[in-house]
């Protein structure tokens, strides 16, 4: 840094005033990054537990066990983990399971932000930006809930200790969901949830279905994490997650109640407050009534919109909570069916200049529309036919609009997806990728059985697993994984203005020709280097494709005319 600015003040042609007043600016930066790398959370103090490091037993490379908690890889691929006790012990008992795990979930997520922001004072500006908005994250969150953090955090890496403390690092992890709703510009979130039930004396049923469409890279979504929680205080509860994560976004708890989370559109926050995983962890741990879960959720100050998707057994019925930085709504469907996308739906929120723009440019209404085209082509929902609406890559009437589209309900980047059998108390888990592998099925009612000493693996119930839809292994999967490839060298060459050769381009339309961003990207490319006309025919291609984005086509149409304006 001494020589940056040695060589800054040498260089640059600026009086020696504005010289010293660029190396202030300078040394303050330097000086936020120190301090906002130092914010001083509330840390829980005083704690004790007899949850201890040398009672780690190591039974092979993928199975461990800590006193009655284990952790261990199940034959889908996905990691299996019971923990009890309180907060305090319940973290530790993550953190000691899990060290490695959250080690390597970390590298990937610093990995992908470096490949986001690569640029070196960039990634300092985001730290320094998100440090001081989240100064005060932690005074939202529950004490029980930063002891369970806390725990964590004593056997979190060390490896990343420039970012800021193992403890801050943590906390602000668990606002990376809100984050991704707050510049949904990014398009990093875009859930599809969806249910129906019957309670009448010929029938007791209630199934849900959701896609959780967090994407933050391949390699994010391959340590997932089926956590059975068994906690001191409240409800013994089946969730996915990820390591050192105690957020809920998918989840089940033993009273039959379920929550699933779906972003809406949010205007840019100005202060900080409860990350939603935490609202509906707390939720999905206290909850065993729909009154209760929206008295517990009006406790809480988000800092981003979301829609909190409760279904509950007890009172055989669905219910949306949504829920803004100032206000709440309640939508209460008027049949036995409910579909949540991206946008409001309750009477007070769904007229919000906000929302009410949002459905006109976005794909939530189209997504939806879909849904309800699908369900309306079902007898009845069970377990198998809500993975083939979950797993569906058609648009409207089935019409093909490229892979990865999201106007589709897979748009081929879920984290996870779950169903949930709320009579039966039964939840369904996706192995990677997506949500096209087996879908493996956990009883809630086997929980006293998953102590150390008792279980018996595997402790999925094999007769009601769902295989892999037939799309996984077809040929049309394997051009979807050649579009990515593809995609990121297209971009490398945009982004460089080097030229490629026509028949890789050829190829790369052939794999996904019927997805708008296969042309929209061949545009850029073109306009790139310096083929105006090639750019405008890629650009054309793109506009009779279906687009997701209102400002994806505005983008596109003012491309177009700035090419043609500047010949």
């Amino acid at each position: 840094m001494a020589i940056f600015l040695i060589e800054l003040y040498s260089k640059h042609p600026l009086s020696r005033i504005k010289k010293i007043l660029l190396l202030f600016v300078i040394a303050c930066f330097l000086l936020s990054v120190w301090f906002v790398q130092r914010v001083i959370y509330n840390y829980p103090k005083n704690l004790q537990s007899s949850v201890n490091e040398s009672n780690l037993v190591t039974l092979s490379p993928t199975h461990f066990t800590l006193n009655n908690s284990w952790l261990k890889l199940s034959k889908n691929g996905n990691w299996e983990c019971y923990i009890e006790g309180n907060g305090y012990e319940r973290g530790k008992t993550l953190g000691i399971l899990q060290r490695q795990l959250g080690k390597q979930q970390e590298e990937v997520f610093i990995k992908e932000i470096d490949s986001k922001v690569p640029s070196w004072f960039l990634k300092k500006l985001l730290i320094v930006g998100i440090a001081w908005f989240n100064r005060d994250l932690d005074a939202y969150i529950p004490q029980e809930y930063r002891e369970e953090i806390y725990g964590i955090s004593e056997f979190f890496s060390n490896d990343f200790n420039t970012i800021g403390p193992k403890y801050n690092r943590i906390i602000n992890y668990h606002a990376a969901h809100d984050i991704g709703h707050a510049v949904q510009n990014m398009h990093l979130v875009g859930c599809t949830a969806f249910g129906t039930w019957q309670f009448d004396s010929t029938k007791q049923h209630m199934i849900m279905g959701r896609n959780f469409d967090f994407y933050f890279g391949d390699e994010f979504a391959k340590n997932k994490v089926v956590l059975l929680s068994n906690p001191t205080s409240g409800y013994k509860s089946v969730s996915v997650t990820w390591p050192s994560f105690i957020g809920v976004v998918s989840g089940i708890n033993e009273k039959g109640l379920g929550i699933t989370l779906n972003s809406d559109k949010s205007e840019i926050p100005t202060k900080s407050g409860t990350p939603v995983s935490i609202i509906a962890r707390d939720i999905l741990q206290y909850a065993s009534t729909i009154e209760e879960a929206i008295e517990i959720c009006n406790k809480y100050q988000s800092f981003v919109s979301e829609s909190f998707t409760v279904s509950s057994a007890i009172d055989k019925t669905v219910v949306v909570i949504e829920k803004t930085p100032t206000s709440t709504g309640i939508y209460t469907p008027s049949a036995d069916t409910i579909i949540v996308t991206n946008h409001f739906q309750s009477k007070n929120l769904k007229e919000l200049p906000l929302n009410v723009e949002h459905k006109k440019t976005s794909e939530s209404v189209r997504r939806y529309n879909r849904t309800a085209e699908l369900l309306a082509n079902m007898d009845t929902l069970d377990y198998n036919n809500t993975a083939i609406i979950l797993r569906d890559i058609k648009g409207l009437n089935g019409k093909d609009i490229g892979l990865g589209n999201p106007l589709a309900i897979n748009q081929l980047l879920a984290h996870h997806a779950v169903i949930f059998d709320n009579v039966k108390k039964l939840i369904w888990v996706s192995s990677y990728p997506y949500q096209l592998n087996n879908m493996a099925a956990y009883s809630l009612s086997n929980f006293d059985n998953w102590k150390a000493d008792e279980v018996k693996f595997p402790i999925t119930i094999d007769s009601l697993e769902i295989a892999p839809d037939p799309f996984f292994y077809s040929s049309e999967f394997n051009d979807f994984e050649e579009f990515k490839e593809i995609s990121s060298k297209i971009l490398k060459a945009t982004n460089e203005g080097i030229e490629i050769n026509e028949s890789f381009i050829s190829k790369f339309v052939s794999v996904n020709p019927n997805y708008y961003q296969t042309h929209l990207l061949l545009g850029n490319y073109y306009n790139a280097i310096g083929k105006a006309q090639k750019a405008i025919e890629y650009y054309k291609n793109a506009l009779n494709k279906d687009i997701a984005y209102q400002e994806d086509k505005s983008y596109i149409e003012a491309q177009i005319n700035k090419i043609k304006s500047d010949d």
